[in-house]
């Protein structure tokens, strides 16, 4: 069987929802980050994460030399840091001024408030035509409830509906997640 067109393949993942992430590492005292939302899980034992980067990307060669990178996870109240990191507020504009930002065990930079925050070394890199994937151990993370993760979607940044009421431990475990 051939692989389907890329325009086609193209509209079928513009409809598929994911979390927006804001990647970040630090070199030789600077930093860095793109927006993205190609992260997932791998396994919770040893604990991985799975991210992807274009290739093309300023960031990228920058997180392969650091080695190392975070994996931001964006509030719902933080969609301007997901903007500035994806360009969207112009080439010059300073994408560390669009949050508050500290480090954990990496050095990476981490976004303050964060509803999730996966501070991660790079165990292995995967080269896939025009991204690297990157399976990283977490070494660190750092969770902020209160705040909603942002959704993109559609093309565009989108919001949780909210429920009425909160699942309880007996609706949801771990088993049923399949990490």
């Amino acid at each position: 069987m051939e692989p389907v067109a890329t325009p086609e393949f193209v509209a079928a993942m513009g409809l598929h929802v994911s979390s927006v992430c804001v990647i970040t590492t630090a070199l030789k005292g600077e930093r860095f980050g793109l927006t993205a939302t190609a992260v997932s899980s791998v396994c919770a034992s040893p604990p991985r994460l799975l991210v992807c980067v274009n290739t093309s990307g300023f960031t990228h060669e920058r997180i392969i030399a650091a080695g190392v990178l975070c994996v931001n996870v964006v509030g719902e109240q933080q969609d301007k840091v997901a903007k500035a990191f994806a360009g969207m507020l112009g080439r010059d504009y300073d994408r560390f001024s669009a949050g508050e930002w500290g480090t954990l065990a990496t050095g990476s930079p981490v976004l303050k408030n964060a509803p999730a925050v996966f501070d991660c070394r790079i165990a292995e890199t995967i080269a896939q035509f025009t991204h690297s994937i990157f399976l990283c151990e977490v070494v660190a993370t750092q969770t902020h409830v209160a705040d909603e993760p942002l959704l993109y979607g559609a093309r565009r940044f989108r919001t949780l509906r909210k429920t009425m009421a909160t699942p309880t431990t007996d609706d949801m475990t771990l088993e049923s997640l399949h990490f």
